[in-house]
């Protein structure tokens, strides 16, 4: 059959095979190659993927809504607007065994998203990024632990249907030592290094923003409870260019959650306190503080969260979070916020692969310094949604994956979230409106 090329070819190539889309097709055969059972060092692989489309009511390309200063995706049972994908490959180039255990393995992992607009996407609307890259090792009989160098994903629990890494969520780049015993603890150690994205040009070259990460977990407490701690401290120096002054910065965060079994499910509850660089609990504070604002080193922020999952009756399961804020911006005027947010999923199993799923939760955000245009104070701002979900899951469980839905969601909000700044940043159709009615298909899967 006789090949027709598009007007977008060039020179006779296909435009699938120019540009970004090349690099794409190179790596995924990169991982065909590397996956192949041939190779003398053992590889696993492993993944996830999650992706869909819908309608809104108004005729449109459904439309994601959140509460601006939200973090993660709160209530994403039929609010998530994207196709997502990570695939990564860990080498074993040492296995333990019953007489050696000592391993080395490295990790590598791609992400892949775009919005899904249709099966070739624009440039524009899709993006390929590395974000695991690191060689871990242990089992060592000469000193204890686990030791990692790289870039990797460093952090410990997620609030799930929030789509949010509440607690030590320390993503980065740097080295660390795990697995050390203490106590009846596994004490771990880390330095992670961030460095600032678009200035390189300061009297000490790149900026970087230093965090050092301790963590002592599954510390047994009362009643199989057990006990987490979290600490970190982070700092930057001052830096300087030909215009401007950047003093040094330096922050802490202190934690502790509490894990257990409630009620015949899992529970985990909470308390977080940030000051300063670690005022949002991550590596991403600023390394640059200008001389003439220092308001991140007064910032401080006050974080609790509930996560209770039930998994499961012969009928039922439930996911269940309730989350609350209370933060300084450090300015000197308008520098109070807060955020409060709760939501349930209850899932009912017809059978042991077919299952209603549903989810329901209201949200608020109240910051002083957000005023309208007319300069007044914006207050409460509120978003709640409802959705209902019909779906197939390979399993009778809450986490049974892949799973397939088909979901109606309705998201409504208050006249104090109307506007571009709010509603409109991620639906401007609906910046104007009070509610919004999405229909769609879903699918969520990890291997």
């Amino acid at each position: 059959m006789r090949k027709v090329f598009s007007g977008a070819d060039f020179m006779g190539i296909p435009q699938l095979f120019q540009g970004n889309s090349m690099k794409t097709i190179t790596i995924a055969l990169l991982f065909l190659i590397l996956s192949s059972t041939t190779h003398a060092v053992e590889t696993t692989f492993t993944g996830y993927l999650r992706g869909g489309s819908g309608l809104n009511m108004q005729g449109g390309h459904m439309n994601c809504f959140g509460n601006a200063g939200m973090p993660g995706n709160f209530l994403r049972l039929g609010n998530e607007c994207d196709f997502y994908t990570e695939l990564a490959m860990v080498f074993h180039h040492v296995k333990p065994t019953e007489t050696d255990p000592v391993f080395f393995k490295t990790q590598f992992r791609m992400v892949y998203s775009s919005l899904g607009t249709r099966q070739w996407e624009a440039s524009a609307n899709r993006d390929t990024s590395q974000i695991e890259a690191f060689v871990k090792a242990g089992g060592f009989t000469e000193i204890p632990g686990e030791f990692w160098v790289g870039k990797r994903f460093y952090r410990d629990v997620d609030l799930h249907i929030f789509d949010w890494y509440y607690y030590a969520d320390m993503s980065g780049v740097g080295a660390g030592i795990e697995g050390l015993p203490l106590g009846e603890g596994r004490f771990a150690f880390a330095h992670l290094i961030q460095a600032d994205d678009n200035l390189n040009d300061t009297n000490v070259g790149r900026p970087v923003l230093n965090a050092l990460d301790l963590r002592w977990t599954a510390v047994p407490s009362f009643a199989d409870q057990k006990l987490n701690f979290w600490g970190v401290y982070a700092w930057a120096a001052g830096s300087s260019t030909d215009t401007e002054e950047y003093v040094p910065t330096n922050g802490y965060s202190l934690a502790t959650r509490l894990q257990g079994p409630v009620w015949g499910g899992n529970n985990n509850f909470a308390i977080l306190y940030g000051k300063g660089t670690m005022r949002g609990f991550n590596i991403y504070a600023d390394s640059t503080v200008p001389a003439t604002d220092e308001s991140q080193n007064r910032a401080w922020t006050w974080r609790f969260v509930e996560d209770y999952t039930y998994d499961v009756t012969d009928r039922w399961a439930l996911m269940f979070g309730l989350a609350a804020e209370i933060a300084d911006s450090g300015t000197d005027a308008d520098s109070k916020s807060q955020m409060q947010a709760i939501g349930v999923r209850p899932i009912y199993f017809v059978s042991d692969r077919f299952q209603w799923a549903f989810e329901a939760g209201y949200s608020r955000i109240n910051n002083e310094s957000e005023k309208t245009a007319g300069g007044d104070y914006v207050g409460d701002r509120d978003l709640g949604r409802v959705t209902a979900a019909a779906q197939l899951s390979v399993g009778k469980s809450m986490w049974g994956r892949p799973v397939m839905r088909a979901f109606v969601s309705h998201s409504f909000w208050n006249d104090a979230n109307q506007g571009a700044s709010f509603i409109g940043n991620r639906a401007p159709a609906f910046s104007d409106k009070l509610s919004g009615t999405n229909l769609g298909y879903q699918f969520e899967a990890w291997f």
